[in-house]
């Protein structure tokens, strides 16, 4: 477990990690042949990028003090973004096998500061965020499934 100084450190890393993730999305938009895994992966990305674009807007400020935070998710980059990477090469299954790996590791940790943090906003904060990532896992599980 780590300790962060306060909520915007929390917001600030996870942005940084939801940005990685956006630069997966655009690889597999590039990568993926079949015509319906490009229709998953744009309307993935598209829901990445606004929800990105919501995440990036952020003033935690509004949700109460900013807290220090303990206890939350130990996740180093290197841990968060699957080791193993997308190439031209690779099937859609192993690119949305990839990307769903990463947003998995995302709402854990989600996850864990709705469950470390006092304020109800804030809580409600990272609930929403967590749910956004059920939603992203859901479509792709399905869709491997299926296809």
């Amino acid at each position: 477990m780590i300790a962060y100084k306060n909520l915007q450190e929390v917001l600030d890393r996870t942005v940084q990690w939801e940005r990685k993730l956006n630069d997966l999305y655009d690889v597999a938009r590039i990568g993926v042949k079949k015509e319906e895994s490009k229709k998953l992966v744009s309307f993935l990305k598209d829901r990445q990028d606004a929800n990105l674009e919501v995440l990036e807007g952020i003033d935690i400020k509004n949700y109460g003090p900013g807290e220090w935070l303990q206890f939350a998710g130990d996740y180093r980059e290197e841990d968060l973004i699957p080791s193993r990477g997308i190439h031209r090469d690779s099937t859609p299954e192993q690119i949305l096998g990839t990307i769903l790996e990463y947003e998995e590791k995302l709402k854990s940790f989600y996850a864990s500061i709705a469950d470390h943090v006092t304020s109800e906003s804030q809580k409600d904060l990272f609930d929403s965020l967590k749910r956004f990532k059920e939603e992203q896992t859901n479509r792709i599980k399905n869709f491997v499934r299926v296809g």
